[in-house]
């Protein structure tokens, strides 16, 4: 078969001569923000899909793999996470995470894009839950690099959870050496970051060994781990830093979920901690290449989006 069969499909390139493609039931949003593209769509066996400037972003049927990864390996790797910013997460269901844990007594959330959060209001409930509407809430219409460089504030867990710094995109500037520097001087002592760091294939790792390499200059450890996310159909990286080398056991990780009052996770757990950091000997060897380092002078680019909807 040289072609997708008749219908309404969505193509997802992972590069000019590589894609995976998912068929449409409904098209539910497309809207030209000031920032962004932003798309919503219905597709078989994964349900609501979200669009990012022609990125998917979350996936319904398994957004709960990716938001769970993204946030409670941090969390867990803190005493006692009190104060949280999440930068980006416009869909809400980051948020939905952290207010999992009975410790967090504030969330600071940046999202630049006012608009994503009224269409997830509206369309996304199953991915956000109602956290829009927790009190310990503070939702921040702004730019997140300007906000971090303006604060006074720390903050116990930074989460960085923005689409990929697409060439023009708003993202760029939150991959590099000085946006992770301006994070460091707002952790509490004893603090993670997590910033979300693209795709690890086979094929190249350029943006994830980049951000590791970025995070490694503002923080003393600083550790990949991935999770295979089915709509993505690859693996996906993240990057914890923090000022301690810590190691958790799967009985200290779940010693400290059941603590906190954290239930109703789906993948996450102290065993799933463990896998996320065992990684493969190919990605271990490749993060410990050498790689460079994102800069404001030289930042991070992509140029292919990874998401392109058939005319």
């Amino acid at each position: 078969m040289t072609e997708p069969p008749a219908g309404d499909w969505l193509v997802d390139w992972f590069s000019p001569d590589e894609y995976g493609a998912h068929r449409i039931e409904a098209r539910l949003v497309h809207e030209r923000t000031p920032f962004q593209t932003i798309e919503l769509v219905r597709v078989v066996g994964y349900g609501r899909c979200l669009l990012l400037s022609g990125e998917l972003q979350s996936a319904e049927v398994d957004e709960f793999i990716y938001h769970e990864a993204i946030v409670h390996p941090a969390l867990v790797a803190v005493a006692s996470p009190r104060r949280v910013l999440i930068i980006g997460g416009g869909e809400g269901a980051t948020l939905r995470e952290v207010l999992r844990h009975r410790t967090v007594e504030h969330v600071t959330m940046v999202e630049i894009d006012a608009r994503m959060v009224e269409v997830a209001r509206e369309h996304l409930e199953p991915f956000h839950r109602g956290a829009f509407d927790d009190p310990r809430l503070e939702l921040v219409i702004g730019d997140g690099r300007a906000f971090v460089e303006s604060s006074g504030d720390e903050y116990d867990v930074i989460l960085v959870d923005v689409n990929n710094p697409l060439d023009a995109g708003p993202s760029c500037r939150l991959f590099t050496r000085e946006f992770y520097a301006a994070l460091a001087r707002r952790l509490a002592a004893g603090g993670a970051v997590v910033a979300q760091a693209g795709a690890a294939t086979p094929l190249g790792l350029r943006c994830p060994a980049t951000v590791l390499a970025t995070v490694g200059t503002a923080f003393v450890a600083a550790r990949p781990f991935v999770v295979h996310v089915p709509s993505f159909k690859c693996e996906w990286t993240f990057v914890l830093g923090t000022s301690d080398p810590l190691t958790l056991l799967p009985t200290d990780v779940d010693e400290r979920l059941a603590e906190r009052g954290v239930t109703g996770l789906r993948f996450y757990d102290g065993a799933t901690h463990t896998r996320l950091f065992a990684l493969p000997r190919h990605l271990r060897v490749g993060f410990d290449a050498p790689a460079p380092v994102s800069t404001d002078a030289e930042p991070l680019v992509e140029s292919w989006p990874g998401y392109t909807p058939s005319e």
